[in-house]
């Protein structure tokens, strides 16, 4: 195994642990190594990044996200994370103005797409928001917190009916984010509490999103 695996893998550790300091102190050494690809250490800047988010270190956060960047601007997952940051420290038109020029920069990635309909959809523009977010899925059918976010959108629109189709799908793909387990849980309270005193809106899903081929918060990016 390469030395730079090991100190990740001991820096891991070490954050499972509990013990922060030794974990960002070894963290930030590999991130330091000129060695490795710009790439690589951008990759461990934005775990680094997700890990300070996790316990709400949001500054912190922001700083190795914003270094993921610079590091590898090309890397669409860097800048959505920074963006959640941001949206979680109540930046909006910060996050905003990074995931517009995001989307204007690369319009057929499904992540770019995805953001900017859910930004949009959460800024009142709900017709082209939804439209964006089905076509990211449409681009990308296994990704969970795209149908996630799709089924909170619903939520908003006072439709739980398309939200718990959504929100079962997300659910199928992978039960354990707890992300996925909060919106279903919210999407199924919402739908039970609202079945018995109003028809079903018939809005739902495009049928091919439906089924894919096979089958605090902000809901940004990797899971």
């Amino acid at each position: 195994m390469r030395n730079e695996d090991q100190r990740f893998a001991m820096a891991a550790e070490y954050w499972d642990e509990g013990k922060l300091n030794k974990a960002i102190a070894l963290f930030d050494d590999i991130i330091a190594d000129e060695a490795l690809s710009p790439s690589a250490r951008a990759i461990v800047c934005e775990y680094v990044g997700r890990l300070q988010i996790g316990i709400w270190e949001l500054e912190a956060a922001e700083r190795y996200l914003r270094q993921a960047v610079e590091l590898n601007d090309e890397e669409v997952e860097h800048q959505v994370q920074l963006a959640n940051c941001l949206c979680l420290q109540e930046r909006q038109e910060d996050a905003w103005h990074l995931v517009r020029r995001l989307y204007r920069e690369n319009p057929e990635h499904p992540a770019a797409i995805h953001y900017m309909g859910k930004l949009m959809d959460e800024r009142g523009h709900h017709d082209r928001g939804l439209e964006l977010m089905k076509k990211s899925l449409r681009l990308e059918p296994q990704n969970e917190r795209f149908w996630a976010n799709l089924a909170f959108s619903y939520l908003m629109r006072n439709n739980p009916g398309a939200a718990m189709i959504c929100s079962e799908q997300a659910m199928t793909l992978n039960a354990q984010d707890d992300v996925v387990q909060f919106v279903h849980e919210v999407a199924t309270q919402f739908e039970q509490q609202n079945g018995a005193v109003m028809p079903a809106r018939t809005e739902r899903p495009p049928r091919d999103l439906q089924k894919p081929k096979s089958a605090k918060f902000r809901f940004f990016g990797r899971t």
